[in-house]
């Protein structure tokens, strides 16, 4: 008799414990984390002339809704003029029609349509949005001690940039990495 009390009130604690998760677990699912250059960094690079090149976005904001929120999502919006290179060629051709167009398309966007759980952080994929033109794209987004972190590559000639002045990119590689490094800072 002794026994089917004890299994019992281990029962007891058990159900009292998964209870008191579940109540917790509303309160830590639907945080949403804003980043934005502030206190983080998105930046870019790729191949000029046999050179390298790098550059960052200087205005850009994104809030991330992370599992294991009820619906998780990634958006992101950043100024297309904002980009710069510390190079005034690059940084003088980059807002002009054949790049980024600025004057047509001055906002670049990336929403996220699945967000997954993974080893060490997120699989993420959605729709980036460059000069009006959206192409799915996916990435791992590592979670570390202070931030989230991300490296992925983009074809430009996808989205309709330099394709009048190096439509077989002869001069600028085709290939454009994407690297960012996110605070957690709310």
């Amino acid at each position: 008799m002794k026994v089917k009390y004890c299994l019992s009130q281990t029962a007891k604690a058990f159900l009292l414990l998964v209870s008191a998760v579940t109540a917790l677990q509303p309160a830590i699912a639907n945080i949403t984390i804003t980043v934005s250059n502030e206190n983080s960094e998105v930046g870019f690079s790729g191949e000029h002339a046999g050179m390298q090149f790098s550059g960052i976005f200087e205005q850009w904001t994104a809030n991330l809704t992370l599992p294991p929120a009820k619906a998780p999502q990634i958006t992101a919006m950043f100024q297309l003029e904002s980009a710069k290179t510390g190079d005034f060629t690059y940084d003088s051709t980059l807002p002009e029609g054949d790049w980024f167009d600025v004057e047509n398309h001055p906002e670049g966007k990336f929403i996220s349509d699945s967000i997954t759980v993974i080893d060490g952080g997120y699989k993420v994929s959605g729709l980036l949005t460059l000069k009006n033109i959206s192409n799915p794209q996916t990435f791992v987004l590592y979670e570390q001690k202070d931030g989230f972190s991300a490296n992925f590559a983009i074809d430009r000639i996808d989205y309709n940039i330099g394709v009048e002045s190096d439509p077989d990119a002869e001069w600028v590689s085709r290939e454009i990495m994407m690297r960012m490094q996110l605070a957690k800072a709310n």
